[in-house]
């Protein structure tokens, strides 16, 4: 049995006829708008960079290049509506992409614009490292170096005394504490020959440099400063009168004499406590003992001559009967 087939009638065929003429069928394409910015845009020697844009989603791109003549960058680009990964690359005159930055599933939609504020970093330069161990007294047994890029390190090791130690290495751009640490026949803190000095190297965008690291060898010179404890002042002697105790002493016949500490000890159940500082060419000390709350019967005087290193022996101490 045939399927009746219903015709379309003439009135609604003209409808949808209007509408597509209209345009207010499904439409082939709908595109998007991004606002691609960059500020702090590096200077740079030439007259000017190449700034390239590319939209890539899949197999499908969209390049779009422009010449910066400052050092910011604000342009738009209509795309496609649909997500796509979106990269800014800066090139020099030879067409060497210097300084580059990337964007990953970047959402279009239709009459909203997206922006992108791209944040540059320069590209990578190659540092080639280069071991040389002439006239190290241990060159035989150096079988491992440890390179140091700030807190980064790469590891090289070579199987005999007949190769040599080296490694290429692709480094962001920028200033580097560099060091090289030299090893036997192990990594272990135990094998380490040679520590190495830090210094600092300078990795620019796509530059090629060799690096010939040295161990350092100099001559060990020894130079030792004796330092004596000042010679104790003699004949110390004391006297309390209204309230005060007057101490006085012979100088110290020290050469390198800076000055006296003055302790006192109230009470045998109490340590020697500094209570003053004299300089050289001071010989006489006046502790004024009318503040204190209660007066004890008694104390111990000493008198120590110290220098810019050390402080000398104290003298024997006094005492001195208050009451």
């Amino acid at each position: 049995m045939k399927k009746q087939i219903r015709k379309v009638p003439h009135w609604f065929a003209t409808v949808l006829l209007l509408l597509l003429l209209c345009g207010c069928g499904p439409r082939a394409h709908i595109n998007g708008t991004v606002a691609v910015t960059a500020m702090n845009i590096p200077l740079s020697d030439s007259p000017n960079w190449n700034a390239v844009i590319t939209c890539t989603r899949g197999k499908h791109q969209i390049t779009q290049s422009l010449s910066l003549c400052d050092t910011n960058l604000e342009t738009e680009v209509i795309i496609p509506v649909g997500t796509w990964n979106i990269s800014l690359q800066l090139t020099d005159e030879a067409g060497n992409v210097v300084y580059q930055d990337q964007v990953t599933g970047v959402a279009i939609y239709p009459h909203t614009p997206t922006v992108i504020d791209f944040q540059l970093r320069p590209v990578h330069g190659t540092v080639k490292v280069i071991v040389d161990l002439e006239g190290h007294p241990h060159a035989d047994q150096i079988m491992r170096a440890r390179v140091h890029f700030n807190n980064q390190y790469k590891e090289i090791i070579r199987s005999s005394v007949d190769e040599f130690i080296e490694g290429e290495y692709e480094i962001a751009a920028g200033s580097y504490d560099f060091n090289v640490e030299l090893y036997t026949e192990s990594f272990r803190v135990s094998d380490k020959i040679d520590l190495g000095m830090w210094a600092t190297i300078d990795v620019e965008p796509l530059s090629e440099q060799t690096v010939i690291w040295r161990p350092h060898l100099e001559l060990l010179t020894i130079a030792a400063q004796i330092y004596l404890l000042p010679d104790t002042p003699k004949h110390v002697s004391g006297q309390f009168w209204q309230q005060q105790t007057v101490l006085t002493w012979d100088p110290s016949p020290a050469v390198d004499l800076e000055g006296y500490h003055i302790y006192w000890q109230p009470s045998p159940w109490q340590r020697y406590s500094l209570i003053a500082t004299v300089d050289r060419n001071t010989t006489t000390y006046t502790h004024d003992l009318s503040e204190l709350e209660e007066l004890p019967s008694q104390a111990y005087y000493a008198v120590a001559p110290f220098s810019a290193a050390l402080e000398g022996y104290r003298s024997p101490p006094i005492l001195i009967p208050f009451l």
